[in-house]
């Protein structure tokens, strides 16, 4: 195959990397983000959306499948496809799973549910398994960023560029070859899709992007390797994605600059508050400024967040917040929850914070401003300034550059633990010995010969 275009040399990449190719700090932050996102899926089992995913796949997939839900309550394992599209829904409901700046997207919680269950299927090692998330993070993140800033405000790009990743992931598993990783990618782009109003009236969309991205992904690779063709070119071509789905520029560097020397997953950060990614930077400079200032939640008057146009645009849509997830995309309810409990954890949103008549007075105080600024460094910075107004008068201001959980300021492992046990606890799971158990065989995954068993 002779690499020409630069989808055809990502392609190619993503067929011939192993794993002695990737660097030992690479392989230790993809198991990182693989324990995160396995918390992550167990927290969000209970979900209404990801209990009607769950009944789909019992009545429609088969029954004798050799991958698993990660929710292992229900004794069912099945295809990849519909084992994926149940995790991948799970993994994402809680909001607590990882972002990738620059792409603008959440691709462990399409990328490690997929290729966990693909894994499964195929008898995978270990080693193999992260050889292709490292290869799932690189594709779709790196399709993230070519779609950019325009295409984030009219698509999900998780669900656009995490089709792509899963497909690439997927295809490595199958040890397909250049030209039908190519024909994956392309089935994958033509299918990618997901729009942001589920945000204007509290509806499931958002796990629906996230599940169809695996099932999609993993349909794409099967089926490439069975001889259906892909479009060679789904990316730049003059039907592509570029032109279909991005109303403004492109960003056609980022899909193959630097291949095998800058690894997306080491750019990717933890969430470390159960909220939408837009609202950290202004949550850390909140509870910064009322601890340095000595502020308490009864002392604010007024909250200014100063901030980039994405996260006025995806803060802008959810309104009020009627619903707990719903709540997490609201601005001032997020930051209301944040100055009254000292932190924004899975526990502290509840149905009963709904109807907090101080939590919701405090909500109505808090405006969002554009940024010039803080607007033009975005995505590569995920930046906030909060300006605060107390009753006494006195005002405060302050600024971070990096939040929690950023690879500037990542997790510790010890962290990524007790986050991990929060999870299955909110996910009504208490075995401690278990997860005991699924957080060693994570730390050692690269010597793992059998991927079963990582069910709570």
């Amino acid at each position: 195959m002779v690499d020409g275009t630069r989808t055809e040399h990502l392609a190619t990449w993503a067929a011939n990397l192993r794993y002695r190719d990737i660097p030992d700090d690479v392989v230790q932050k993809t198991k990182d983000f693989f324990l995160d996102t396995l918390g992550c899926a167990i927290a969000g089992r209970h979900h209404p959306a990801v209990n009607a995913m769950a009944r789909f796949a019992v009545q429609m997939g088969p029954s004798n499948g050799k991958s698993e839900l990660i929710d292992g309550a229900l004794k069912f394992t099945t295809s990849p496809a519909f084992a994926s599209l149940v995790n991948g829904a799970s993994s994402h409901v809680v909001e607590q799973d990882d972002l990738h700046n620059r792409s603008i997207m959440h691709p462990a919680t399409v990328i490690f549910p997929a290729a966990l269950a693909v894994a499964q299927d195929l008898k995978s090692s270990g080693e193999e398994f992260i050889t292709a998330c490292v290869v799932g993070y690189e594709v779709g993140c790196r399709v993230g960023e070519f779609l950019g800033k325009s295409h984030y405000e009219r698509f999900h790009s998780t669900a656009t560029g995490g089709v792509i990743g899963v497909a690439a992931a997927t295809a490595h598993l199958l040890k397909l070859n250049a030209e039908q990783t190519l024909s994956a990618i392309g089935t994958a782009g033509t299918q990618a899709a997901g729009l942001w109003q589920f945000l204007m009236d509290a509806t499931h969309s958002k796990q629906v992007h996230t599940g169809k991205a695996c099932f999609d992904g993993i349909f794409a690779a099967y089926s490439a390797r069975d001889g259906l063709l892909g479009p060679r070119d789904i990316l730049e071509g003059p039907k592509a994605m570029g032109v279909a789905l991005v109303p403004g520029d492109t960003n056609p560097e980022a899909i193959d600059r630097n291949l095998g020397v800058d690894f997306e997953v080491s750019r990717s950060s933890f969430k470390w508050h159960a909220s939408c990614r837009h609202t950290h930077p202004s949550v850390d400079a909140l509870l910064n400024l009322m601890k340095k200032n000595n502020v308490g939640f009864d002392d604010i008057e007024s909250v200014v967040t100063r901030t980039y146009q994405a996260a006025l645009n995806v803060l802008g849509l959810s309104g009020r917040g009627e619903t707990v997830h719903q709540s997490k995309f609201s601005m001032g309810f997020v930051l209301a929850i944040a100055a009254k409990k000292g932190q924004a954890m899975i526990t502290d949103f509840t149905e009963e914070d709904l109807n907090d008549t101080a939590l919701r007075d405090f909500q109505n105080r808090v405006t969002m401003e554009l940024d010039a600024d803080i607007d033009s460094a975005f995505p590569e910075k995920w930046q906030g300034t909060v300006i605060v107004t107390c009753r006494s008068g006195q005002k405060f201001t302050e600024s971070v550059e990096f939040a929690k959980g950023d690879p500037e300021l990542p997790l510790t492992r010890e962290e990524i633990e007790r986050k991990t046990r929060a999870l299955a606890i909110y996910g009504g799971f208490d075995d401690s010995s278990k997860v005991d158990e699924i957080i060693k065989r994570a730390w050692n995954l690269e010597h793992e010969r059998d991927l079963r068993g990582f069910v709570f």
